[in-house]
């Protein structure tokens, strides 16, 4: 068998769709996900709708937690079969532990080359940065050319969302300071952002649509009339993420745009009524 030369590999996570995981080759490592002290493996065992669902009921205390290392060693070995290198990016690793978990792994499996990216935020954009990567790999670029491109997206890339409420986020433990706010924050939507591991309150609005309108505006001013590479993430109404990529579609130069529901890593944060937007300017 003929070894691929670089193999892209990423965490569940980065809320990639199947069929761009089949084309690219992209390698998927499942994160935990636990509902009290039953433990699923993200993708796998439970899949968003289910997630939700049980969400929703509020019946147990829900987590995420990353993969073992043997776990990450296990699989690592396994690409090894197919590669000659492996570049593996990850979810932000200042609120999660598996950045810390791969570069372990990735030590233990040397001489044997494996390049660990922290991409510094979550869901799809975190996949942004994976499949920019797997696109790169597919070509022929050598591991320092792909791991270059992950980086150099990540530092770019951004998520920006509205959440019902900051409930989930506290309760979750990724944005305990913002506790003190959740009173304030009764009557009004927040909107987030995750970029260069760091989340943040990017502002507020009476309403869910005037929130939306706020989210586009976030949009237009980073981008302006580059083309537009962007994925519509939710976590409740369909439709209105479907109202919400037919305005992406007529306002932008879309090189390529996704309309993805929210995996269950992102949404044990987010709740079960968030909209997000992954997204970059192309250069």
């Amino acid at each position: 068998m003929v070894k691929q030369k670089v193999v892209v590999a990423t965490d569940s996570g980065a809320n990639l769709p199947s069929a761009l995981v089949k084309k690219y080759n992209i390698a998927v490592i499942p994160l935990w996900i636990h509902f009290g002290n039953q433990a699923y493996r993200d993708g796998i065992d439970i899949r968003p709708r289910e997630f939700f669902r049980r969400l929703r009921e509020r019946v147990h205390r829900v987590r995420t937690s990353q993969p073992s290392l043997g776990e990450f060693l296990q699989f690592y070995r396994r690409l090894r079969e197919r590669a000659e290198a492996i570049v593996s990016v990850h979810i932000t690793g200042r609120y999660s532990g598996v950045v810390s978990v791969a570069r372990a792994a990735a030590a233990e499996m040397a001489p044997f080359p494996v390049e660990v990216v922290d991409t510094g935020t979550i869901s799809m954009a975190q996949g942004f940065v994976a499949l920019a990567a797997a696109r790169l790999a597919a070509a022929g670029a050598s591991l320092a050319d792909v791991a270059a491109r992950a980086r150099a997206l990540a530092s770019k890339i951004d998520l920006i969302a509205v959440v019902d409420s900051l409930e989930y986020a506290v309760r979750g433990g990724r944005m305990a300071w913002a506790a003190r706010l959740v009173d304030n924050l009764l009557h009004v939507k927040p909107m987030v952002r995750v970029r260069g591991n760091e989340v943040g309150i990017i502002g507020q609005a009476r309403t869910r649509a005037k929130a939306i309108r706020h989210l586009l505006s976030e949009v237009a001013k980073r981008v302006g009339d580059a083309p537009l590479h962007i994925a519509v993430l939710y976590s409740g109404s369909l439709e209105e993420a479907k109202r919400v990529r037919e305005e992406v579609v007529r306002r932008f130069r879309c090189a390529e745009v996704y309309l993805l529901p929210v995996a269950p890593a992102l949404g044990v944060h987010a709740g079960p009524d968030a909209l997000g937007l992954a997204f970059y300017a192309e250069e």
